[in-house]
């Protein structure tokens, strides 16, 4: 039988809420806001430079299966 009177050790509980709070805060910053959307396209456009990519390759990529 357990202790009545031991408590119970809630860190890895809270740290995993507070993470999860500040992950939905910076979706919800990126999804609804008008700063948000041109954040996403700045990452984005970043994110294409790093990786090699433009537009037209991503077009030419869609459109082989058709």
């Amino acid at each position: 039988m357990k202790n009545p009177l031991e408590k119970n050790d809630h860190k890895i509980l809270i740290a995993g809420v507070i993470i999860g709070a500040v992950a939905a805060g910076a979706a919800a910053y990126l999804l609804l806001t008008e700063d948000g959307a041109e954040l996403r396209k700045q990452l984005s456009a970043q994110l294409e430079k790093f990786l090699g990519r433009d537009a037209q390759e991503d077009e030419a990529i869609a459109n082989e299966g058709k």
